[in-house]
């Protein structure tokens, strides 16, 4: 029997599929662009870890052939990103390199990603950059890594020269801790900047503003005392008419909130390890378009008390920050959640009229008892999420009246109310976490 290749007539030999035949190259840029431009989406500001990229978006694509390695390469919009300092090791910034790199993207916006830490001689960026390339940047991150450098170089100075330049498309900025004198601890920089068009900010230790914030929208603020500012913040000194979100993390609130005027803000996210009971109530302006607070539960707290009532259309509330459930440390919570305490507390079932119009409540550690005042306090109240009940912690263990109580509540409760229990969807029954 003769083999089925010999068969074969020339026109029927089967013959090599070139991919470039297959995809035209108008298809395989825009494929192409659409891989990078997710992968550059990808990138958050603010890296717990060194910057995930550390080599081109592209890299794989360039490895499939000889014409798509040189699509790739003299294409302008795949060389929007520049990593300086990024992987691992530290990387010897070279002068002539960074400037070629810097000049694949012709005169598109840029994207850089800075480690100062990994550099041995940071001022060597600076002198690599021109005038241009800081009319060019969009998006400006200098992140810490992991691991920080043996033999820190960068200083305040050079950051703050970077920052002195005028950056008239910038759209997103972020700085990280930053370590300027390791011997002695963080020193903290306070710096403003020429950037018009700034609309996402976030920063560490430090505190960076624009001249002119008025395009702003996004401002997170991290580990930062408004008593180690040279120029400290004084009430109403800051106007933000156009900032959505505001997060303040690790440090005082309340400096900020007197500081800030945000008449637009839509997005409140607090999170702090010291109550403020001891402290004065604080003059706080009405945030007349807030619909959504996260504040994290430390008790008592008197800017939470003062700034609550002043949210009138506040539509969801949490004391304790979404995404980080699995951080919370339940056996140290033996109180009722601080927003329970605010409530009326004579027995009765009252609507209170000067709270805002909640229709969502997440709580860390809840009873279904007080949630039954709670929902009666504010009837505009559709759904509850508990993510552990009272008598289900470690340090309940025995309270069998309570578990009875519980039970026997959670039916009521339920016919009031859409009520779940740790991560559960909406509209689930109780699961081992919950209430029942």
């Amino acid at each position: 029997m003769q083999n089925t290749s010999d068969q074969l007539t020339d026109s029927e030999t089967p013959t090599k599929i070139n991919i470039n035949q297959i995809i035209p190259p108008e298809l395989l840029v825009l494929i192409l662009d659409s891989l990078y431009t997710e992968a550059i989406a990808s990138i958050p500001l603010v890296h717990t870890k060194y910057p995930p990229l550390d080599h081109h978006p592209l890299l794989v694509m360039m490895l499939v052939c000889k014409s798509w390695h040189q699509l790739i390469t003299n294409t302008p919009t795949f060389w929007t990103l520049v990593c300086i300092g990024a992987g691992t090791g530290l990387r010897d910034v070279d002068k002539e390199g960074l400037k070629r790199a810097l000049g694949r993207s012709g005169q598109l916006p840029l994207m850089a990603i800075i480690a100062p830490e990994r550099l041995p001689r940071f001022q060597v960026v600076h002198e690599a950059l021109h005038s241009d390339d800081f009319q060019r940047f969009s998006t400006l991150a200098f992140v810490v890594p992991d691991r920080i450098a043996p033999t820190l170089q960068t200083t305040g100075e050079d950051i703050l020269q970077l920052l002195q330049n005028p950056l008239p498309s910038l759209k997103r900025l972020h700085v990280g801790r930053l370590r300027f004198d390791p011997k002695n601890g963080y020193v903290t920089l306070q710096i403003t900047i020429d950037a018009p068009e700034l609309r996402e900010l976030s920063f560490e230790r430090h505190f960076i503003f624009p001249e002119f914030p008025s395009r702003l929208t996004s401002l997170s603020i991290t580990s930062v005392s408004n008593n180690s500012l040279g120029v400290p913040l004084t009430p109403g000194c800051l106007e933000i008419p156009l900032l959505l979100d505001l997060c303040i993390s690790e440090c005082n609130p309340t400096p900020f909130l007197l500081a800030f005027i945000t008449p637009s803000l839509r997005r409140l996210v607090v999170t702090y390890d010291v109550s403020t009971i001891d402290e004065l109530p604080p003059p706080l302006r009405a945030y007349p378009n807030l619909e959504e607070l996260q504040w994290s539960d430390r008790g008592p707290d008197q800017t939470f008390s003062t700034l609550l009532p002043l949210c009138p259309n506040l539509t969801r509330y949490s004391n304790y920050l979404i995404g980080r459930e699995d951080a919370i440390k339940f056996q140290y919570i033996d109180t009722p959640a601080t927003i329970l305490s605010l409530l009326p507390n004579d027995g009765e079932a009252r609507a209170t009229s000067s709270w805002p119009k909640l229709e969502e409540v997440l709580l860390d550690v809840g009873r279904c008892s007080e949630i039954t005042i709670l929902i009666d306090a504010i009837p505009s109240i559709q759904r509850v999420r508990v993510l552990k009940s009272f008598a289900s912690l470690e340090s309940r263990i025995g309270e069998e009246d309570e578990k009875l109580e519980e039970e026997q509540l959670l039916p009521s409760l339920r016919q009031k109310v859409d009520l779940a229990f740790w991560l559960d969807p909406w509209g689930s029954s109780p699961g081992e976490n919950g209430c029942g």
